[in-house]
């Protein structure tokens, strides 16, 4: 579905007028011919996101745009079916929700202040075509993929810089809907959590890391007050 562009610090999905979803720098719907992967340095501490991409990107066309202390050449790739998912992951500031009375997962936390790139970034494009509603869905059963796999490796929900980015072509086969129990929403699941898998085996060696004891993230916190509507 894509064609791709990549350095360390750069990696872009080419594509023809693709619709997208994103929770991205500008984030929203939107329609472009590329989507980026951009990895940030050691340090970065900018809060004028929409300005650091555009200086970034230069001349290169817009689009929905994540960012990362990862470098590019750990991103992958998975394709299955219709579905094509690109995904690079660090999970150096992990996000954790322990569920009560079930075991306690500990509050993550890094004593030695080192830093290790964080973040996973995930992509997921097909060739149907889907209304705004599907592209949701889309969104959700990708970030659900996600978490089950990271859940299953190495036992967090998420990093508390996580993005997502899912698109569409705008005159194939039409989809009404990409839940789980869709082909679409199947194949990706099946493409994230593969692509995951191999991101996250480039990265670590083979090794990934126990981020609730070794890394510095957060862990959620608080009751809700729950009631009968």
């Amino acid at each position: 579905m894509f064609g791709y562009e990549r350095t360390d610090d750069r990696l872009t999905l080419i594509g023809d007028d693709v619709r997208w979803l994103s929770n991205g720098v500008g984030g929203g719907y939107e329609r472009s011919d590329a989507a980026h992967n951009l990895t940030v340095p050691e340090g970065f501490d900018r809060t004028d996101l929409t300005d650091y991409v555009a200086e970034r990107l230069g001349e290169r066309p817009a689009g929905p745009t994540l960012l990362t202390g990862v470098s590019q050449s750990h991103a992958r790739c998975a394709r299955a079916g219709t579905v094509e998912a690109v995904v690079t992951a660090g999970v150096s500031n992990p996000a954790t929700l322990s569920v009560p009375g079930s075991s306690t997962i500990d509050a993550p936390n890094r004593p030695d202040g080192g830093f290790e790139p964080g973040t996973v970034n995930v992509f997921v494009g097909t060739t149907r075509t889907l209304p705004d509603s599907g592209l949701a869905e889309l969104l959700a059963t990708a970030v659900e993929a996600k978490t089950a796999t990271l859940l299953e490796t190495v036992g967090c929900t998420g990093t508390t810089s996580d993005a997502v980015a899912v698109g569409c072509v705008p005159d194939g086969d039409p989809a009404p809907f990409a839940g789980s129990a869709t082909p679409v929403g199947n194949a990706a699941r099946v493409c994230v959590r593969d692509a995951l898998c191999a991101a996250l085996d480039s990265r670590y060696g083979g090794s990934p890391p126990d981020p609730v004891t070794t890394a510095e993230g957060a862990e959620t916190t608080g009751a809700a007050t729950v009631f009968r509507p």
